[in-house]
This record gives C-alpha cells, structure tokens and sequence, in this order.
C-alpha cells in the first residue's frame, strides 16, 4: 500500500534496495530481483498499480519470457513504462547509462546479485536469463595465488524501477492523478520466487506541489516534492 494523497499525482517509482544499507555493496544500486539464483530462473514476472477501483496500466506490465515464467524478458516494457514517467520517449538528445548489463539483471550463476558497481564483467548469459560473471578486481598471478588489478569489468550496479506514467494531459499545468479523491493505492508485483526479506521496496512519488508568492519576494507553502515510503518485501504478492 502507498500512503500518498497529493491532489496531483504525476508518477510514481518503486525500486528495491538492501536495508539497511552495506558497505560491502554499492548502496545506489536497485534490484530486479533479489532471490537466490535457480537454475529454473529468476524474475519479476508482473507489475500494476491499482488507483481505486481502476488499474495502472491497464494490463499487467509483463516481464518474463511467458505468463508466469521464470526467466527476464529483458525488462523491455518497464523500460518504455519508464521513459513514459520521464516524458522522454523518442527523444535522442538524451544519453542514459541504462544497459543490458545493468537493467532488469537477476541474480548470476554463482548467486552474486548487480550491485559490484564495475567489480564484475558479464562474459556470457545462461538460458535461464541469469549473467555469468567474472571478478575484475583480482588478477590470477599463478596456481592458488592472487595478485593485484586496477581493470574494472563491464557489469555496473543493477538499475530498476516499477514506473508508471499518472500524467492525464502534457503536464504544463496541474494534470496528474488526483490521489485525494481515491480510497487507496497499492502496487502488485508478482515474483517468480520469494525476495530477499532484507531488502525494502521504496515507492517515489512525482506530484505537483504548489509555491505561493507574497509581497517582498516571500515564498510560503512549499512542499517537498519527493514522498518515500519503505515497504517491507513480505508484503509482496508472491507466487512461489
């Protein structure tokens, strides 16, 4: 459930981060997936927030290879549910550090999870959609024997987010969802397996807030325009 009730509700993003936070592992990374690694496959399958008694967007947004599968599809549509939030689609002036090797990645062969932040290089990928990893931070001198390295692989910590596009005209004036009016918002998400207990969903609110201006140049009213609220992962709807 989100807890949000802004009269103008523009987007909202959910990601899944560790919490708390380890300085073993890159604290700005989001996950796709935190289950342990199966040789079956390890993915989100669906997403879908439900506004009241109507859905966003209108069918589940899929992101397996089939209803119910066990393998990533690549995160193809989330990425387009993304781009929607952002208002960026189509446009080419824009550069992104989103890639293959960092969106939508699950858990690798050896069960490490994208959040290395260049520690690792993808040198190949199993059927199931699972990246076969290899450690850049440590070069083989001999046999048993580990020497030091300054490469750096081609795996950069993993970047995911259950976006969906509130936008009800081209957004120039107060045009989002108008949450006030709706009894309860809540995300589904169906998983293949059972999420890391550690890690917490938080879910980003994008609204329109409102800035008053008085005499003398006094600014009155303003609100934070970013809302975060942590959702312990076993509320989730899994299905195992």
């Amino acid at each position: 459930m989100v807890q949000e009730r802004s009269r103008s509700v523009k987007a909202l993003f959910t990601v899944q981060r560790r919490a708390p936070a380890d300085y073993l592992y890159d604290s700005g990374a989001f996950l796709y997936d935190s289950s342990t690694y199966n040789a079956a496959g390890n993915t989100l399958q669906t997403y879908q927030y439900r506004i009241g008694g109507r859905y966003f967007p209108a069918a589940p947004v899929q992101m397996a290879n089939g209803v119910g599968g066990t393998t990533t599809n690549g995160g193809a549509e989330a990425f387009m549910e993304l781009q929607k939030a952002l208002n960026i689609v189509g446009d080419y002036r824009l550069s992104s550090n989103a890639n293959t090797l960092k969106w939508a990645i699950p858990a690798s062969v050896t069960n490490v999870l994208p959040e290395g932040d260049y520690v690792y290089g993808v040198i190949g990928w199993e059927t199931n959609g699972a990246p076969i990893l290899s450690a850049q931070e440590f070069a083989t001198a001999g046999a048993g024997a580990v020497g030091g390295s300054a490469a750096a692989g081609n795996a950069g910590s993993g970047c995911f987010t259950m976006a969906i596009d509130l936008e009800t005209s081209n957004g120039i004036e107060i045009s989002g969802l108008n949450a006030e009016e709706q009894s309860d918002i809540a995300l589904i998400a169906n998983y293949a397996r059972a999420q890391a207990a550690s890690n917490v969903l938080e879910v980003y609110t994008y609204y329109d807030a409102m800035i008053i201006l008085r005499e003398v140049n006094k600014i009155t009213n303003v609100e934070q325009c970013i809302r975060t609220y942590s959702i312990n992962v076993f509320s989730l709807i899994c299905d195992i």
